[in-house]
Formats: C-alpha cells, structure tokens, sequence
C-alpha cells in the first residue's frame, strides 16, 4: 500500500469515527443505558473530551467515558478547567449510563445520584450481577437480596 493510499484510508476511518460519535451523540438522550454502553468505541474518552472543550460550553447531555470506562452523561455545565476530576468524583455533574448487558458490567460503584435500576449489571468479587430493583445504591456484597448473580455471563 502507498504511503498516499495508507494516509488516505487512515483520514477516511477516522472521518467515520468522527460521524459515528457526532450520531451518537446527537442520539444519546434517546438511547437506553444498554445502547450507550454497546457503542462504547464511539463514545469519547472524558480526559480527551475536556482537554478538547470546556465542560461550560458543553450541552447537557453529552456522552463520554471515564478513564474506568463508565459511560457518563453531562448533567449540568461546570467549568472542567478548575475541576477537573473524573466523573466519578463529579456525581452532581455526571449522570451514570448502566447496562443490561452482563458483557458490558463494570465493577460496582456506589452513587447515590446513579442508582441502579432494575436488571442493570454491575460485577463485583470476579462475578456478575444484575440488580433485581429500582434505586439500588447497595453493592451485590452490602445486600445480597437486591441482586441476582449472572451464570450466563
């Protein structure tokens, strides 16, 4: 392949990239916690994402990764060069998008702000689990009876 061809294809793919993120943006008010967490590779890293554009400036609802690998939506504007910490450590400003899918459980975490509702996936201890109702903020270890442990996963 030419050193031409290779540049060209490489601009092509990252122009896919970057139409496949604006979709998905432009889609996430829409989209369940499943959805969001599956196009995964299309969402924004968050430390990539501040470093490009002030969170002030940033419409609400906008979609990215923490550096964990949560996806997160912006919740309310806050200026992201004076805190500039993770999601995680932001839970006013960022919502938590769970999923469904064992395949995309992360470890718990608990935040008040982000509960988990039912059949949304957490792991914890090597297993997965999938709460098994609303407004769960209790780890599968802290209370047992709000989960369900996944053997399909």
């Amino acid at each position: 392949m030419s050193m031409m061809t290779k540049d060209l294809a490489l601009q092509s793919a990252y122009e896919m990239g970057k139409y496949q993120a604006s979709v998905i943006q432009a889609r996430a008010a829409d989209m369940t916690g499943t959805e969001l967490n599956a196009a995964g590779r299309n969402i924004p890293q968050f430390q990539a994402a501040r470093a490009a554009q002030n969170m002030l400036t940033r419409s609400v609802g906008f979609v990215c990764k923490s550096s964990a690998g949560r996806v997160v939506k912006l919740l309310q504007n806050y200026d992201s060069d004076i805190f500039t910490g993770e999601p995680e450590e932001l839970p006013a400003q960022w919502g938590f998008v769970w999923s469904d899918d064992p395949a995309h459980a992360l470890p718990f975490v608990a935040i008040s702000t982000s509960p988990y509702m039912t059949g949304n996936c957490c792991t914890e201890n090597g297993s997965t689990y999938r709460s098994t109702m609303d407004n769960n903020v209790w780890s599968p270890s802290a209370y047992p009876a709000g989960w369900e442990i996944q053997t399909d996963a």
